[in-house]
């Protein structure tokens, strides 16, 4: 089994003023494809860690949902949120449950995902 430390990097965690939220910035160590296209970076905010009454959802968690169920995917996005295309994945399974992922491409980069929100529904 790999450790974390071979398959992600942590570049960037800041708090942005703007968005009144943590946010993490993870190089990725492994190829990951996602819609064709190379994805080299992934952040991650603290939203889904905000709601109360959710289960706690640590960024290793989000980050393995990626590696082991959207990896060489093709997916369309889900709706389009101020010009942007955002992804709602519902259902994704992770051990013994399913999440919702909410994500999207980084002003338009190709390569870097942002993660919004990521929590059980079952």
């Amino acid at each position: 089994m790999l450790l974390m430390s071979e398959l992600f990097r942590l570049k960037k965690e800041e708090f942005s003023e703007i968005y009144q939220e943590k946010q993490w910035t993870y190089l990725l160590l492994f190829e990951f494809i996602f819609n064709r296209k190379k994805i080299n970076k992934i952040t991650i905010t603290d939203h889904s860690q905000k709601k109360k009454g959710r289960e706690y959802i640590t960024n290793e968690l989000i980050l393995n949902i990626f590696k082991e169920n959207l990896n060489g995917e093709r997916r369309e996005p889900t709706k389009i949120h101020k010009k942007r295309e955002v992804f709602v994945e519902e259902r994704i399974p992770y051990g013994d449950k399913e999440y919702l992922l909410v994500f999207w491409f980084e002003n338009n980069n190709s390569d870097w995902l942002w993660v919004r929100n990521c929590y059980p529904i079952s």
